[in-house]
């Protein structure tokens, strides 16, 4: 048993006991590595950890910045991260195949009915000239991660409709933070990004939106490896913490101080910004999404991203608690 299991372990017949214990003294909190995509898609993780929702449920929580949800999956399934809150990827599903103990736990943030915060955005120049995404074929379009990434996944959502696929365009790995360069030197013709900041190069006149995936489905999430898939009583625990969240940010309770504090914080983006950019949704339960769970994997199949043929089926991607 690794010491990381051994941890998760102890809190079974303590904080997991009940939805929500009596304070748990600090000296018997148990750390929690965390690693999340700084983004307003996974406000739940970042109010939960604000809100003392997580030293509630009996954790110490460390929350630390990663670049990409691909980047994060080894990582759990090997116990250096506990959860991730992150996308779904190829590379999930690849490690899945691969027998790595990583499981998809729940849906965060839901493309909204009303607003676009995650867009593919065009260069402002291109755009002006009347560009729009049927003229992506050939064109350079930047997001975070690769062509196994969500936004990939998505990309391919809003190019469908136009008879394109991923292999019509040519990806370009640009971290969010770092699309505002790329765009300003025109190193990309697009990019793909979510709030705020899409928000924020519309603001800069850099880009503007040319399209969005389709509302109502979800690519991100939170991931559990080895440790939480273990003990059923400590992820319950920590589900019950994370939904405890999400039912705080649903409908109008994003807009609460604490709670726009709390993403503006793991962000690193201005409250203002925050309060003001189109928001996701999110569902109180954070239920998993699972036909889009299915599609991204016949449509990473179809484009021949994933090391395998034959689709996995949801006993092995998704554990529910």
């Amino acid at each position: 048993m690794t010491s990381r299991a051994r941890f998760i372990g102890a809190l079974a017949g303590g904080a997991a006991a009940t939805a929500f214990p009596l304070p748990v003294r600090a000296q018997a909190r148990k750390p929690l590595m965390v690693g999340y995509v700084p983004s307003s898609l996974f406000a739940p993780l970042f109010v939960a950890a604000e809100c003392g929702y997580l030293q509630e449920a009996g954790f110490e929580a460390t929350l630390q910045p990663i670049t990409a949800g691909a980047d994060s999956m080894s990582l759990v399934a090997q116990g250096q991260l506990d959860l991730a809150g992150a996308a779904l990827s190829a590379a999930f599903y690849n490690a899945v195949n691969r027998g790595l103990e990583v499981k998809f736990v729940a849906s965060t943030g839901y493309q909204p009915r009303s607003g676009r915060p995650s867009a593919l955005l065009m260069r402002e120049d291109l755009y002006a000239a009347g560009a729009r995404v049927a003229d992506l074929k050939g064109k350079k379009i930047g997001w975070i991660g690769n062509t196994g990434a969500a936004s990939a996944y998505y990309v391919a959502r809003i190019l469908r409709p136009v008879g394109l696929r991923l292999t019509d365009i040519e990806a370009v790995n640009v971290a969010n933070p770092d699309q505002e360069v790329a765009l300003e030197r025109r190193a990309v013709d697009a990019v793909f990004t979510s709030s705020p900041f899409s928000e924020l190069f519309v603001q800069k006149n850099l880009a503007r939106i040319a399209g969005a995936p389709p509302p109502g489905i979800a690519a991100s999430g939170i991931f559990f490896g080895p440790a939480l898939l273990g003990n059923r009583d400590a992820a319950a625990a920590l589900m019950t913490a994370l939904r405890r969240a999400a039912a705080d940010i649903t409908g109008d309770g994003y807009y609460a101080t604490v709670n726009l504090a709390a993403t503006a914080k793991y962000t690193r983006q201005p409250v203002d910004l925050i309060r003001t950019a189109p928001r996701y949704d999110f569902k109180p339960d954070l239920r998993i999404d699972q036909a889009t769970l299915e599609d991204m994997q016949r449509e990473f199949l179809a484009d021949g991203i994933l090391t395998y043929k034959t689709p996995l089926n949801e006993v092995r991607l998704v554990a529910r608690f």
